[in-house]
C-alpha cells in the first residue's frame, strides 16, 4: 500500500454495503454489458430496459440471455465490492465529526491512587506491575497529600516526605514523566474547625494561608528536581460560592469561586516558577460537568448531540486564562457520560464530549487557542445497566481515546491504574491488586495502553479513516491501525481489502500494509 500525506484509510463492515455498491453501479454497468453482450455475440439483446420492451421480447431464448447478463452482472459488481482497489472502498463516513489534525499529539497516563504498586505489597506482584506500568503509561502522577501520600508538612516549617518520596521513587523507577498535583492543603493552613487532616482533605486553604500553601507547593519543587510538570490543586475542591472561607457575598451565587481559585494559582505559579522557571504549570483542573436534560439545569452552557455542557465550569476557564499569571498548559477533568444520567447517544458515540470541550477550549482567548490540553482525570463513560465486563471497558476505554487523540488533547490520565483483584477500577485498570499472590497481572486495557504508547503517540501522522457503520472505531497510522468492536457478538470487517474478524467488544492492532 503506498501511503501518501492523509490519504482516505479505508475500513468497511461488508454486511449490506454489498447491496448497496450493486443498486449504485447496477446502471452503470448494464449500458456496459449490453454493448459487450451484441458485440461478441455471446449474447444477441435488445435495447430494453433503455426502451419499451416489445411483446415478441420474452421468448425462452430472451430470458435465458438475460438471466445469463444478470448472473454476470452480479458476479462482476459483487468481485469489484468484495476485492475492491486498495486505495479506495465504496464506504459511507459515519456520523461523527473529528476535529482536524493530521498528527497526534496525545500521549497517555494515570494518576496513583491510595492501593497502587507499593513496596509493602507482595513483591512479585509489585515487580510485574512496575513492568506494566513502564511499557504503557508516558506520565504518571501523584497528589501531594492524600491519595496515597500523607501530609508533607503536619505544622509549619515541619516536614514528612517519607509517603510522597515513596510515590516519586516509584514514578522515578518506571521511567515516567512525571507529575504531582499540588492538592490537598495541611489541616493547619484551612479555615477555623476543618484542622483534620483528613476528615476535612477536600477543603481548600484558607485565604489567610494561600502563601503558606504556595511556599509549601515551592518546597515541593525544589526537593523533586527532576519532576517538570505541577498541576495545581484538585477539581477546585473546597471552592464553590457556600464553602468554608468563601467570600460571604458569593453564598447566593451558586457557582465555583473562580477568583478564589486564581488568587491560589497565582501565588503558587510565582512561587515556583522563582525558584524552578523550568517547573511546567497548569490550570485550573475544573470538572466539565453536562446533563442530557438541559430543561431541568440551572446554568446551561453549549448543547452538542451527546448533552449540554454546565456554563459554570466554562466560566472558570475563561476568568482563569484572563487573570492567570502564566501558564504551561490548560488542565481539565471530566467523564463522557452526563452528570444526570442521561444518555442522548450510545456510550461510544458520547466520546464526541471530549472533542466538543476540546473545540470550545479552542475558541478563548488569552492562551485558550495554544496551550496543550491536559485531562487530569479522563473517564470514558457508560449506562447503569451496562455490562460489568472488561473487554466491554476496554473497548469503550480505547474507543474514547481515539476521539480523544482526534481531538488534539496533549495528555489524558487515567484515575487509579491499580485495579481490584480482577482489574475494575475506574472502569477498568491497567493491572491487578498488588496486595496478593499473583496479583499484578495484566488487564485488557494494558494492551490498549500500550498500543497507544508504542504507535499513536505524540508526532504520530495520522491518516483519515472512512468507517461504514456506527460499531467501529478506527485509528490509523502509517504502520499501523486500531480497530475497536463495539458489539457483544463478531463483527466481520475490511480493511484495505483484507478482511479481519472481530470477536466482541474486541481492540486490536493490525499492521497497515
Amino acid at each position: 500500500m503506498v501511503f501518501h500525506p492523509c490519504p482516505p484509510f479505508n475500513v468497511a463492515v461488508p454486511l449490506g454495503g454489498a447491496m448497496r455498491a450493486l443498486y449504485t453501479n447496477f446502471r452503470k454497468f448494464l449500458r456496459l454489458l449490453y454493448g459487450f453482450a451484441n458485440r461478441y455475440t455471446i449474447l444477441q439483446l435488445p435495447l430494453w430496459p433503455f426502451s419499451p420492451p416489445k411483446a415478441s421480447m420474452f421468448s425462452r431464448r430472451f430470458v435465458l440471455n438475460l438471466a445469463l447478463l444478470f448472473l454476470l452482472l452480479v458476479l462482476i459488481v459483487t468481485s469489484i465490492y468484495v476485492v475492491p482497489p486498495r486505495q479506495h472502498l465504496n464506504t459511507t463516513l459515519p456520523t461523527r465529526h473529528f476535529s482536524s489534525t493530521s498528527i497526534s499529539h496525545l500521549q497517555t497516563g494515570a494518576t496513583h491512587e491510595h492501593y497502587d504498586a507499593d513496596p509493602w505489597n507482595n513483591p512479585t506482584a509489585v515487580v510485574s506491575a512496575k513492568q506494566l506500568m513502564q511499557t504503557s503509561l508516558n506520565y504518571q502522577n501523584q497528589q501531594m497529600m492524600g491519595w496515597g501520600a500523607g501530609d508533607p508538612e503536619p505544622s509549619p516549617g515541619v516536614y514528612n516526605w517519607q509517603s510522597l518520596d515513596t510515590r516519586v521513587q516509584l514514578m522515578r523507577d518506571t521511567n515516567a514523566n512525571m507529575v504531582l498535583t499540588l492538592c490537598a492543603a495541611p489541616g493547619w493552613m484551612r479555615p477555623s474547625g476543618y484542622q483534620d487532616d483528613w476528615k476535612y482533605i477536600e477543603i481548600a486553604p484558607d485565604p489567610t494561608h494561600v502563601q503558606d500553601f504556595a511556599n509549601l507547593a515551592k518546597a515541593v519543587a525544589m526537593r523533586y528536581p527532576d519532576v517538570k510538570y505541577f498541576q495545581v490543586w484538585n477539581e477546585l475542591k473546597g471552592m464553590w460560592s457556600t464553602s468554608p472561607g468563601a467570600t460571604p457575598a458569593m453564598s447566593k451565587l451558586n457557582r465555583w469561586d473562580y477568583a478564589r481559585y486564581t488568587t491560589l494559582y497565582n501565588a503558587v505559579y510565582d512561587a515556583i516558577k522563582s525558584v524552578r522557571p523550568d517547573a511546567q504549570i497548569g490550570g485550573p483542573y475544573v470538572v466539565m460537568d453536562s446533563d442530557g436534560n438541559k430543561s431541568a439545569m440551572s446554568n446551561p452552557g453549549p448543547s452538542y448531540s451527546w448533552g449540554t455542557l454546565d456554563q459554570r465550569p466554562l466560566d472558570v476557564i475563561t476568568y482563569w486564562l484572563a487573570h492567570k499569571h502564566g501558564a504551561d498548559f490548560i488542565t481539565v477533568d471530566g467523564s463522557s457520560s452526563n452528570t444526570d444520567g442521561v444518555w442522548l447517544t450510545d456510550e461510544f458515540a458520547t466520546a464526541q464530549k471530549f472533542v466538543d470541550v476540546y473545540n470550545w477550549i479552542r475558541t478563548q482567548p488569552n492562551g485558550g487557542a495554544t496551550l496543550p490540553l491536559w485531562w487530569a482525570e479522563w473517564y470514558a463513560g457508560y449506562p447503569s445497566n451496562a455490562p460489568k465486563d472488561l473487554q466491554y471497558y476496554n473497548a469503550l476505554m480505547a474507543s474514547a481515546e481515539i476521539y480523544t487523540l482526534r481531538s488534539g488533547a496533549a495528555v489524558a490520565l487515567i484515575w487509579q491504574p491499580q485495579g481490584d483483584r480482577n482489574g475494575f477500577s475506574f472502569p477498568e485498570g491497567i493491572w491487578t491488586d498488588t496486595g496478593s499472590v499473583g496479583g499484578g497481572q495484566a488487564t485488557p486495557y494494558y494492551a490498549t495502553a500500550k498500543a497507544f504508547k508504542d504507535y499513536f503517540g505524540s508526532g504520530t501522522q495520522l491518516y483519515q479513516t472512512s468507517i461504514s457503520g456506527p460499531n467501529l472505531t478506527v485509528l490509523a497510522s502509517s504502520t499501523k491501525v486500531m480497530l475497536v468492536n463495539h458489539l457483544s457478538i463478531q463483527q466481520k470487517v475490511v480493511v484495505n481489502a483484507s478482511t479481519v474478524i472481530l470477536n466482541p467488544y474486541q481492540v486490536t492492532v493490525i499492521n497497515a500494509q
